[in-house]
């Protein structure tokens, strides 16, 4: 009966909360709106609506089939690197949505749809180099230890999960779709991409309100339990970052108590895990196939393991950071 009525539960609890502190959910939501006003609109409208016009022509289809031999040979898929550059251009969750426009045109199986979002949806390079290494750490440079063992893990993710599908490939109906009017094309991609921008946004609302409560309370506990600074600051930036990535990122940049080492390790399993408001993201503007849930968190929880290991063997090769 517990399991049944969790989630009715669990919202009833937030209800509560949300009543008993009401500037908690004020800051927190008017933080999380600013978030997708600044950062997600201005990047990610506009190049969802490009990709997603781009998509509905036979045009880049054409072109990847052609180049498709090294991405089959390694990936099973012949599309496989169309949303993977989209992402790495766009960001989470860009690559979801180019996969879930795949699935739509029936360019992709429902197989190979849940296998190109956990390989293919990942962070952009503009995030890890600007945002992260520039903005939080005040070192440009320190990208190479966050863009390789993220897009490395990503690479190695894909290889392991193509391994173990068997319908990678099997193409569900022929290359070559009927030509598509530009003005259809276009009204269709304002559409779908304001629809998704939309889930996007009140998911980033949702989990940034979320995020305060919790970080409220972690500081409470912290000081209640007298752990040390930099274990409690590694704790709480794991605990913040898997629930909403930005913030983790922020907390555990922002220590002065945590080597370099330690914060680039975190830094990348939490971009890689991506945190549950990406992942609640992802499942907003994945609706033309059906998406396993539970594969996918379980694959990017081991993708954000692999990218800290990769990262801790760079440093051991590569000796001083710097």
């Amino acid at each position: 009966m517990l399991k049944r009525n969790f989630i009715p539960v669990l919202i009833l609890v937030f209800i509560s909360l949300f009543i008993l502190k009401p500037d908690i959910v004020s800051e927190g939501a008017f933080r999380g709106l600013n978030i997708w006003v600044n950062n997600i609109v201005p990047f990610l409208f506009p190049m969802s609506v490009l990709s997603n016009i781009l998509l509905q022509y036979n045009f880049l289809y054409s072109l990847f089939g052609r180049m498709s031999y090294l991405s089959t040979k390694l990936f099973k898929s012949k599309f496989a690197l169309i949303p993977f550059f989209i992402s790495f251009i766009s960001g989470y969750p860009s690559g979801a949505m180019a996969v879930n426009i795949m699935a739509g045109g029936k360019r992709i199986n429902e197989e190979e749809a849940n296998y190109l979002t956990v390989f293919a949806n990942d962070c952009s390079f503009q995030f890890i180099a600007g945002a992260v290494s520039f903005s939080m750490l005040g070192d440009f440079h320190l990208y190479r230890f966050i863009a390789i063992p993220h897009f490395l893990g990503a690479l190695a993710i894909g290889m392991m999960m193509s391994k173990k599908e068997s319908r990678l490939g099997m193409n569900i109906s022929a290359l070559r779709k009927p030509v598509m009017s530009f003005n259809k094309a276009f009204s269709t991609a304002i559409y779908k991409s304001v629809s998704s921008i939309l889930s996007v946004g009140g998911v980033i609302v949702i989990f940034s309100v979320i995020s305060h409560f919790l970080s409220d309370s972690l500081e409470s506990i912290a000081a209640l339990l007298n752990l040390k600074m930099y274990i409690s600051d590694i704790i709480y930036s794991l605990l913040i970052g898997c629930l909403e990535l930005t913030n983790g990122c922020s907390i555990i940049t922002s220590s002065s108590f945590v080597p370099l080492e330690i914060k680039l390790i975190v830094i990348n399993f939490l971009i890689s895990f991506s945190g549950m408001s990406v992942i609640f993201q992802t499942m907003a503007v994945v609706d033309e196939f059906d998406f396993d849930a539970k594969s996918y968190i379980f694959y990017k929880f081991m993708q954000g393991v692999m990218s800290s290991l990769i990262c801790t063997l760079m440093f051991i090769f590569a000796g001083n950071i710097y």
